[in-house]
């Protein structure tokens, strides 16, 4: 496997991803290449490989998200999901999937629906496991995964735990799934699943923990790697002005400063949340700068200035929480 993961990462955008991003969101489906090139080149466990460190890391992330939004938005959630089974408490269940996982046989997506300030999504313990009630407002990949792992809420009496559990999705009784349109990356196939008395096996708790310390626990990691997907939407538009008519070099300069201050802010909360507006906000002019400098071209439907333009709008919402959101109306307001 690779040892340079951001170069091998480059490779696969220049091979693959890049050249076909445009059809990818025209036909609204990512190709089984994709994904078959992603597993054969180990990127499906990178995280977990030696020598791992969050700079690699992020701008691994960001640099396959650059490729193909698409694409790259559901393999991020899967790395997710590997995280949370490679670290959980459940060793058994970890042995079992792991290693499918790693391998890229057996993808995954992500929800955190239970543990938001409002969960929306519960689970009440029987003498075999759960049973799962609500809703999973935004769950991507559904048409390319083979489970989903959810945290989900538990009440009993005043005390309040989160659950995280591995759902495979060919077992999942009671479950509707209604499909998301989304202006950029829709290709993801993101849903909403709504859950009547779904019943889950025991076996399949990957950890459980009271609610303030799942909150912890989680914190600025979660929103830090999250911000990989503005980062590298914004990578991408820096990449459309080298065809453009403008200099790019003021653009390339922000980029390398945003990604050299980003990839140490992973343990700084305000440092995370102040970085992700200014990168989301970049990119999002950066787009426009594309827009204008291809003039009136970039007008047409399925021009690449008009995808980026959609990917840059899609990048200032998307997995942001309310620190961010206010830092970028700060941005935002005249």
């Amino acid at each position: 496997m690779a040892t340079d993961w951001v170069r091998a990462a480059e490779e696969l955008v220049e091979e693959l991803l890049e050249p076909n991003a445009a059809e990818v969101d025209r036909t609204g489906r990512i190709p089984d290449a994709h994904f078959d090139a992603l597993a054969e080149r180990g990127f499906h466990g990178f995280l977990l490989s030696e020598g791992m460190t969050p700079e690699i890391l992020i701008n691994t992330v960001a640099t396959v998200i650059s490729g193909c939004l698409a694409t790259g938005f559901v393999w991020a959630q899967h790395l997710g999901a590997v995280r949370a089974v490679a670290f959980g408490d459940n060793a058994d269940l970890r042995d079992r999937f792991l290693p499918r996982m790693t391998r890229g046989d057996y993808r995954c997506g992500v929800s955190y629906a239970g543990a938001r300030t409002r969960p929306t999504l519960f689970a009440e313990p029987t003498d075999t496991g759960y049973l799962l009630s609500g809703t999973a407002p935004f769950v991507t990949g559904w048409d390319y995964i083979d489970a989903v792992a959810a945290a989900v809420r538990i009440r009993s009496g005043d005390d309040e735990s989160v659950a995280t559990l591995l759902l495979p999705t060919d077992r999942l009784d009671g479950v509707s799934a209604e499909r998301i349109p989304l202006i950029a990356a829709d290709a993801s196939a993101t849903v909403q699943l709504r859950f009547d008395r779904t019943p889950v096996t025991a076996d399949h708790l990957i950890t459980s923990k009271p609610h303030a310390r799942f909150s912890s626990d989680r914190g600025s990691l979660t929103d830090w790697v999250n911000g990989a997907l503005s980062l590298g939407v914004l990578m991408r538009c820096v990449r459309q002005l080298d065809d453009s008519n403008i200099d790019p070099e003021p653009y390339r300069h922000r980029l390398t400063s945003l990604r050299t201050q980003y990839a140490t802010a992973a343990t700084d909360p305000r440092a995370v949340y102040a970085l992700r507006a200014e990168t989301a906000h970049t990119a999002l002019t950066t787009a426009a700068a594309a827009v204008v400098a291809t003039g009136s071209r970039a007008t047409r439907s399925g021009s690449t200035p008009e995808r980026l333009t959609r990917e840059a709008t899609f990048a200032l919402v998307c997995t942001t929480r309310d620190p961010i959101k206010h830092a970028l109306l700060d941005r935002l307001e005249p």
